[in-house]
Order: structure tokens, then sequence, then C-alpha cells
């Protein structure tokens, strides 16, 4: 039992580490895939005088 708590106590952090930086990479492809994978194009001033 002790060596649980331990190994719990060990690498719990980094689980947990682990879980919450793969739920962002899936939050991060769902939004993607909802915009339809394109940032927008940014103009410069320049080009929006010109047009």
């Amino acid at each position: 039992m002790i060596e649980i708590a331990l190994a719990l106590r060990v690498f719990g952090p980094d689980t947990v580490r682990g879980c919450r930086r793969l739920l962002m990479a899936g939050v991060r492809i769902g939004i993607t895939q909802l915009t339809g994978g394109r940032a927008p194009a940014r103009t410069s001033e320049v080009q929006r005088e010109d047009a």
C-alpha cells in the first residue's frame, strides 16, 4: 500500500500535466476543424489604401 501511495505522489503531477496537454491539443485540433483549418489573412494598411 505504501508503494502505491508513493508512486501516485511521484508520478501523479506528471500524469495530470500530460493529460492536460493532451486535452489542450485536442481542443486546438477541434477548433481548427470547426474554423475550416485556415487562419484569416491579414492585410497591411498599405494594401488597403491601394485597393
